[in-house]
């Protein structure tokens, strides 16, 4: 796994690198490579504008080649993890009690398709579809829930609940494969990010 350190001094992410490196499932890029990351590891106390400036670097037009975001900070409002969900969040941990362990586990995990948010993010989402605040300009428009097939539904109720893709292979009686590809195909033909951009998006439209 490729992965990018964002911290706000040099000396903690020098020490995330450095633990980072020291695993040989991870390869550690320098924050300046043009070279395209898995993940993004995002280390701050506070989540500002700042913060949020740097992640637009990282975007991409095609939502599948961006890299995934594992956020770690201290005390975010539900509306700035929503907001984070649009640009690769896939994974939030509080910087109050997370440690270097904690991350690898978290990288493991991910790569493993497991997406990890507060439940306060979730009741966020809904609460913005209910009052009609949710604002997702990243998909598209015009689309509605009549594009997402039984079996993409059903995959989206089981990513909704925080299970992995072997999770979900195993309760819906499919493949890992067939599972990656139906997340695969349902993100892109959507324009979303990641998982959790479409468990979002899902809410929207009514089907979660």
């Amino acid at each position: 796994m490729q992965v990018i350190v964002l911290a706000e001094d040099r000396l903690t992410a020098q020490g995330v690198e450095a633990h980072l490196a020291a695993d040989d499932r991870m390869r550690v890029l320098p924050a300046g490579t043009e070279e395209n990351p898995d993940v993004l590891l995002v280390i701050t106390a506070e989540l500002a504008e700042r913060t949020f400036a740097v992640l637009q670097r990282f975007c991409r037009e095609d939502p599948t080649e961006a890299p995934r975001l594992i956020l770690v900070a201290n005390k975010p409002t539900a509306e700035q993890l929503v907001r984070a969900v649009g640009l690769g969040l896939i994974a939030y941990m509080s910087r109050e009690q997370t440690t270097l362990a904690d991350i690898i586990e978290m990288l493991c995990a991910v790569a493993r398709g497991v997406a990890s948010l507060p439940q306060s993010l979730l009741g966020s989402l809904l609460e913005q579809v209910r009052t009609g605040r949710w604002n997702d300009q990243t998909a598209d428009v015009n689309d509605d829930s009549s594009s997402f097939t039984t079996r993409e539904i059903a995959v989206l109720r089981q990513l909704a609940a925080g299970f992995s893709t072997t999770e979900i292979a195993a309760a819906l009686h499919y493949s890992e494969r067939t599972v990656k590809y139906i997340i695969h195909e349902m993100i892109t033909r959507h324009g979303l990010r990641n998982r959790v951009h479409a468990v979002a998006y899902a809410l929207r439209q009514g089907l979660l």
